[in-house]
């Protein structure tokens, strides 16, 4: 089963066979992680082995993404319609708007997709990433269908935490939590899936566990480098550098995004080094504080604050 690839999680699995097998799965699941657990694979591998009991091709193309997509334009709710992908069976969603806010246009090309259309397989499969972006009008477009669902559809949502999902969708699914795996188990899994052993090695315990962000950081070219700037920064900390910090923060003055992308890495190195983790220069208080500063310029970045006034600051902090 397509499910056994997911690292670690024995709870989750056994109890997604079980009613795979019964044919008793509830035609809502809510998985909920953290970014870069893997909640996002989950749902696609419950969502083969939901269409393709048997494998193949198909079950092995729906773990790649490469299923239709539900798209609209922000601010015309009739502009949604459905991109025809490898997996014609399988529909993603995921927000388009605003801070990566679900578009009702979306929801509503993606229910008239499922009521209007029959196809092969074992039936449909809606996998809507991050509902905790919905907001009320397009989770209620999405209750409309959630309600009484046509024969044979299977909703597969994912949110970074319980929580921040409208109690109205919470209540119709049925929740498993996706837990991280230890950074031990996260290399040998990344290792399996073509990962250097030695970036397997330190992206493992750089991000405890987190899978999912192991991969992203490991496979593409400009994460791998944010994450060397990451550790610089932290060396510049651990050494009290503040101008070593002052000169590499100074090219993120003008793009905010990136300067809070780097201070999430940089968070996360900082992290690493509260839990003894060895691939790390920060250790101990000197840790504790420069976690403690990532957090307060991300909140202030977040608040709209100068990005270069942040930075700055920041940058005298740590030395």
């Amino acid at each position: 089963m397509m499910i056994d690839r997911l690292a670690g999680n024995a709870a989750l699995k056994d109890s997604v066979r079980l009613m795979l097998n019964s044919r008793r799965l509830t035609h809502s699941v809510l998985l909920v992680g953290e970014t870069g657990l893997g909640a996002g694979n989950a749902a696609r591998c419950v969502a083969a082995d939901y269409l393709y009991p048997a494998g193949g091709a198909p079950a092995e193309a729906l773990l790649r993404g490469e299923c239709c997509r539900a798209v609209g334009k922000a601010g015309d709710r009739d502009s949604g319609r459905i991109e025809t992908g490898v997996v014609r069976e399988a529909i993603s969603v995921t927000g388009m708007g605003s801070g990566g806010r679900y578009l009702v246009s979306q929801v509503k090309a993606m229910r008239t997709e499922i009521f209007n259309t029959s196809l092969s397989a074992e039936g449909r499969a809606v996998l809507l990433y991050h509902v905790e972006r919905m907001n009320e009008e397009s989770a209620n477009a999405l209750l409309k269908v959630m309600e009484e669902p046509p024969e044979g559809v299977l909703f597969l949502l994912t949110a970074d935490s319980l929580a921040g999902v409208l109690p109205t969708i919470r209540s119709r699914c049925i929740s498993f939590a996706v837990a991280p795996v230890s950074p031990e188990e996260c290399t040998r899994w990344c290792i399996g899936q073509g990962v250097d052993k030695k970036q397997a090695r330190l992206y493992s315990e750089l991000f405890d566990g987190h899978i999912g962000t192991v991969l992203a950081a490991a496979r593409d070219d400009a994460r791998r480098e944010q994450v060397e700037k990451a550790l610089t920064l932290a060396k510049a900390a651990a050494a009290h550098d503040s101008y070593a910090a002052a000169v590499l923060l100074a090219g993120y003055e003008k793009d905010k995004a990136a300067a809070a992308a780097l201070l999430g890495d940089f968070r996360a190195v900082a992290a690493a080094g509260l839990r003894g983790c060895a691939s790390t220069p920060l250790t101990a208080d000197a840790a504790r504080r420069a976690l403690s500063l990532a957090d307060a310029a991300i909140q202030r970045l977040a608040a709209q604050v100068n990005p270069k006034i942040t930075l700055s600051v920041l940058a005298a902090k740590l030395g």
